[in-house]
């Protein structure tokens, strides 16, 4: 149990590392024909598993050093992995673990048990692999040889399995060619790319949203920095739009992750926003105007961006809903129950929330649903709260950002 007292936005933050980054270098790292040295990692929980992982296959980390050793033994008999809670580990390393053994098992905990992995065991059976799981859930073994070099793979659920597909492909002895339908996140596979460029593999779009990837390719970068993470940035913006300011080192500018996507939602909200070179300063909107926004490339910001149409004044529209149901929680019916607390008027449409915001929210107990997402969310609501907030678990937080409350000093 945590309880938040109402506070005013008045920070001078770092952001933290993006996980997203993280994960994507370190199994870069990991098969790579030298030492990589990765600066900026965290302790987050994800971040942890991931070097867990690639441990298990062989690669070692150097903490001091934070330098990946990379995997020397690439042939192994039976390899099981534990992912932890990672939904991003889980469904690349289930494709990059099969460039070392033909019998590979996934495991995790948490809530990652509960999640539905259907696109996942879909894309492998494609592939030419036997899969067996728990009615598409955790565990799940994977074995036989890749057979299909060209694939059509179904992008509506998300781009983490065509991101693992992706880091796989340079590792196979003969060339891929990936035709992506319904693509959603591209964002995000767009950083994968960029990443895998960053470590001298070859993609080549030949077409849109069809690749090709040659085999037998060789991996190698000496240092690679991460970037600050925009998913757990956009609850301070949100913070300083909504009551205050922010001085925020640390992000790029023109990252291609996708939840950059808040400063768009943030100007239109009437928050003023400035870069001074490589920090971006935002302050309080004083027109709190209501904001349309699509978040399917982008759900994560779904429970940040509840909060900031709560507190403008009038009605917001949130788009892009329908992938919210399989994250860490049910997103959308874990925000609407915040909303029927709070006694903020809303409404469902097919794709849609219409969220008639009056700026200001009433002190509640939050069930965060051990998702670090929620916790953020309803710890930013008490910036226009008159009582404070009691968040059931806090702890969840640690999955991709463990400094958040040290930084917000609450």
């Amino acid at each position: 149990m945590k309880t938040i007292k109402p506070f005013h936005f008045h920070h001078v933050i770092h952001a933290n590392a993006s996980k997203s980054d993280a994960q994507r270098c370190l199994i870069l790292a990991a098969f790579s024909d030298c030492p990589v040295q990765i600066s900026g990692l965290d302790a987050s929980d994800d971040i942890q598993s991931m070097i867990r992982c690639i441990e298990t296959m062989g690669a070692r980390y150097d903490v001091k050093t934070e330098t990946v050793y990379p995997i020397k033994e690439w042939n192994k008999a039976e390899i099981i992995l534990n992912v932890g809670e990672s939904g991003f580990a889980l469904r690349t390393l289930a494709f990059v673990g099969l460039a070392m053994t033909k019998n590979l098992t996934l495991t995790g905990s948490g809530t990652l048990l509960n999640r539905n992995q259907h696109q996942l065991c879909q894309v492998l059976e494609k592939l030419g692999l036997q899969v067996s799981s728990n009615s598409e859930k955790l565990p799940i073994k994977i074995s036989g040889s890749i057979t299909e070099e060209n694939m059509l793979v179904n992008g509506k659920d998300g781009s983490q399995v065509i991101s693992g597909l992706f880091l796989l492909a340079p590792l196979l002895e003969e060339e891929s060619l990936v035709t992506i339908e319904n693509p959603t996140s591209k964002p995000y596979l767009n950083m994968t790319m960029s990443r895998m460029r960053d470590f001298g593999l070859s993609i080549l779009e030949i077409e849109e949203n069809t690749y090709k990837i040659p085999g037998n390719q060789k991996i190698h970068s000496n240092q690679i920095r991460l970037e600050g993470d925009w998913s757990g940035a956009a609850n301070h913006l949100v913070g300083a739009a909504i009551s205050g300011q922010v001085e925020l080192h640390g992000l790029q500018k023109k990252s291609a992750q996708a939840d950059r996507a808040i400063l768009q939602m943030l100007a239109d909200f009437g928050a003023a926003i400035s870069w001074k070179e490589d920090v971006l300063y935002v302050q309080a909107s004083k027109s709190k105007k209501p904001f349309n926004a699509n978040i399917v490339d982008c759900p994560d910001l779904f429970p940040i961006s509840v909060i900031l149409a709560c507190s403008a004044k009038g009605t917001s529209r949130i788009s892009g809903i329908h992938r919210l149901k399989n994250k860490e929680s049910d997103r959308l019916d874990a925000m609407c129950e915040l909303l029927n607390k709070w006694n903020v008027h809303y409404q469902l449409e097919e794709n849609s929330i219409l969220i008639s915001g009056t700026g200001k929210v009433s002190g509640i107990e939050i069930n965060t649903r051990e998702d670090h997402r929620i916790a953020m969310a309803g710890t930013i609501a008490s910036c226009i709260s008159e009582k404070e907030m009691v968040l059931n678990n806090e702890s969840c937080v640690k999955k991709s950002y463990p400094n958040f409350y040290l930084d917000l000093g609450v």
